[in-house]
């Protein structure tokens, strides 16, 4: 099994351990009640930025820390916003986890490792010519 790096950011005094795992996209789902590839696209498929609150909870959702509420994010954010941070900032921040954990693709390769005990395509040996 392939383990999944996890970012840590320092989001408006709080140290936050950001990874997504399947659980986490699917609890993340379940309280937006939509797919989170819907946060990124409208409905005539152009890109949009999602709403403040729809990206604290995926934020919530992607944390590993354990113990962190919705208001502890909330006034989290707030400080966040104070220090001169934007939305914008935030979005980057998820789009960033969303590349890394492999959300949208792309990172199988990277997230897993060939040791040489482990078979691969090029070690299979060839077999002769089937009639099948």
């Amino acid at each position: 099994m392939v383990k999944k790096a996890t970012n840590t950011i320092d989001f408006g005094g709080l140290t936050l351990e950001l990874k997504l795992t399947g659980r986490d996209i699917l609890n993340i789902e379940k309280r937006l009640g939509k797919s989170m590839m819907s946060l990124f696209m409208s409905g005539d498929g152009s890109m949009k930025l999602p709403p403040l609150n729809e990206m604290l909870i995926v934020l919530q959702g992607a944390n590993q820390t354990h113990g962190i509420s919705d208001e502890a994010i909330f006034k989290a954010f707030d400080k966040y916003y104070a220090e001169g941070h934007s939305p914008m900032d935030l979005f980057s921040v998820l789009t960033d986890l969303f590349q890394e954990s492999g959300f949208f693709g792309g990172k199988k390769a990277d997230l897993q490792t060939v040791s040489e005990s482990q078979p691969t395509l090029e070690a299979v040996p060839t077999q002769p010519d089937s009639l099948l």
